[in-house]
């Protein structure tokens, strides 16, 4: 089977998108189209939780015939650092050994927030505010077998324990990316992965953005419209075979329907301080690099 020696585990909402299109621009490296398959979680939390995954393993395999050639083949599953002890008993199940793992991470507040409004925008099961939102997370969780790990907005940001594991595994076959590095200097962090991966540098074009946020709809019915595969999508697809111009459309809707997204409420914000405090100092540690910033 031709399966992935690259994996870019998470944090969501911290440039993994972004990373994965530009590793694909690496004349050494193939990502596949789908760049979310979950495989290797998808059968154990759910094959429900997840739209689009994948849980069989040669409909995985297919998605690295392609990169058959390439030095690497890679996929970007951004919910599979909170699941460290299914992964990596999944990887050495599934995969070879010479996998090699990136991990992106983000100031897990802003990444909660980022997370919050990204779920909203595109799971019409959520309907919380962020403040009630993270309050039930946990609970909604583990009662609702449909809805998606991305709405654990509060657990997904505690790293420690998750990137201890990674390396406790896979030691030097792990590399993080910090995310306000990645954004300040795209560039020289593409260089670092570029030396991990034992790969020659290459020009790659990191002008395009890609999941970018900041933005909510304007009422629920919008986003049902948006979300729902109803007979107007297939009967516009027909009317429009052009996907430009089909692009056009939707970015049109978009920015009609749709207005940015408030800022986090600072009693909010301090709230968060207090849960990830310990959790990021314990990190900060572990990568030998002073992330207690996050918390000021």
């Amino acid at each position: 089977m031709i399966l992935p020696n690259l994996l870019i585990v998470g944090a969501a909402k911290s440039g993994t998108t972004s990373l994965h299109n530009y590793l694909d621009q690496h004349p050494d490296i193939f990502m596949s189209k789908h760049k979310e398959p979950h495989f290797l979680i998808n059968n154990e939390i759910g094959n429900s939780r997840i739209p689009n995954g994948i849980s069989d393993i040669n409909e995985y395999s297919n998605l690295f015939v392609a990169g058959s050639n390439a030095k690497y083949r890679g996929e970007s599953s951004a919910m599979y650092l909170q699941f460290p002890d299914i992964v990596i008993e999944n990887i050495k199940r599934n995969l070879a050994n010479d996998v090699k793992i990136i991990i992106m991470l983000r100031n897990p507040i802003d990444r909660a927030f980022s997370g919050y409004h990204h779920v909203k925008r595109y799971n019409i099961d959520e309907n919380l505010s962020f403040e009630d939102a993270i309050e039930k997370s946990e609970e909604r969780y583990f009662k609702n077998t449909n809805i998606t790990p991305a709405s654990r907005y509060i657990h997904i940001g505690m790293y420690f324990d998750f990137v201890n594991k990674f390396f406790a595994h896979f030691g030097n076959k792990v590399h993080i990316v910090i995310y306000d590095d990645f954004i300040e200097n795209t560039k020289n962090e593409l260089d670092k992965i570029f030396n991990f991966l034992d790969v020659k540098k290459s020009k790659i074009d990191t002008e395009k953005k890609y999941m970018t946020g900041g933005w909510k709809w304007k009422n629920s019915f919008q986003r049902k419209i948006y979300m729902k595969q109803n007979v107007l999508k297939k009967a516009l697809k027909i009317i429009l075979p052009n996907n430009y111009i089909r692009l056009k459309i939707r970015r049109l809707f978009l920015g009609f329907f749709t207005k940015p997204t408030e800022k986090i409420d600072g009693d909010t914000r301090i709230k968060l301080k207090n849960i990830y405090k310990k959790d990021v100092s314990k990190l900060s540690d572990l990568l030998n690099r002073d992330l207690n910033y996050w918390m000021k």
